[in-house]
């Protein structure tokens, strides 16, 4: 496979990624709803994707790794369900940095918890996003919109354990079968929490609908899978580039769409955020 098309599918995962923030603003269904339709969709795209490896995957998956699918699945729900609500309470790009602080969460669990190591750079890095945060934060805060910071960085939490929870499965799973079985999970977790939160699954207008499939085909398959995809031929910090890329993507689009214009402080804290992950991550096991 030649780098120079790996690099072009990534360019094109991260214009998919970016999309999903606007795709979730123009739709007029339940977050809830709007996070189940969208693994639901996910899941029974991936399917067909895995072709035969989708079965063969299935019979050789051991129960050890249906449980750590299944804790991925759990959290992927909990990511869904805070990210796209807090799109609600704050703006674009304060909701896709915050929960873009992931890659601050996985470090961090990983030393903590894993025992892997982080280098000094990596820690600095991870000063420095969460010193852009606070910025962020403390300006939300007196714009009346920290509840949706704290849901965006809650859902970069649950998104953290998600990964770190499949990280061994994935070694042994098949891309797209790792995914139908994780969102499949996610899904019945979120039609659950629906059914119990008492709402309406079907009387949603035709964009909906569209918006439901667009959200699992765009930022689903053809931006996260393809990311998937890619981590077979390129390294960790083109994964870094594409998560600062999806912020800056969103935002941009914002600005157009929706005439969100960034405050000195998202700036600020933006910048020092997306300096952070990227040393964060590009320094990760080096040196």
């Amino acid at each position: 496979m030649k780098l120079s098309r790996v690099y072009l599918a990534v360019a094109l995962a991260i214009a998919c990624m970016s999309t999903a923030s606007i795709i979730i603003r123009f739709c007029s269904a339940p977050p809830l709803i709007i996070a189940m339709y969208r693994v639901f969709f996910t899941a029974l795209i991936a399917v067909p994707l895995a072709g035969g490896n989708f079965a063969a995957g299935l019979r050789s998956i051991s129960r050890s790794d249906l449980a750590y699918i299944a804790g991925a699945g759990f959290f992927l729900a909990l990511h869904f369900s805070f990210w796209i609500t807090s799109l609600d309470y704050t703006s674009v790009s304060s909701s896709v940095l915050f929960t873009n602080l992931q890659v601050v969460f996985v470090l961090l669990f990983s030393f903590l918890l894993l025992g892997e190591k982080v280098n000094a750079k990596a820690i600095g890095g991870i000063l420095l996003a969460l010193l852009g945060s606070s910025f962020i934060a403390g300006g939300d805060w007196q714009n009346g919109r920290l509840l949706g910071d704290m849901m965006a960085l809650l859902s970069g939490l649950f998104v953290a354990v998600y990964i770190l929870a499949g990280r061994k499965v994935r070694v042994r799973v098949d891309a797209m079968t790792y995914t139908a079985l994780v969102s499949g999970v996610a899904g019945v977790v979120l039609l659950l929490a629906a059914i119990m939160g008492g709402q309406q699954f079907f009387n949603y207008p035709i964009q909906d609908w569209m918006f439901f499939l667009l959200l699992a085909v765009g930022p689903g398959i053809a931006g996260h899978g393809v990311i998937i995809w890619a981590l077979k031929y390129v390294k960790a910090p083109v994964v870094a580039v594409s998560i600062l890329g999806e912020s800056v993507g969103a935002s941009i689009l914002a600005y157009f769409i929706f005439e969100e214009s960034l405050l000195w402080f998202q700036l600020a804290g933006g910048l020092l955020i997306l300096t952070g992950i990227y040393a964060a991550a590009a320094n990760d096991q080096k040196g």
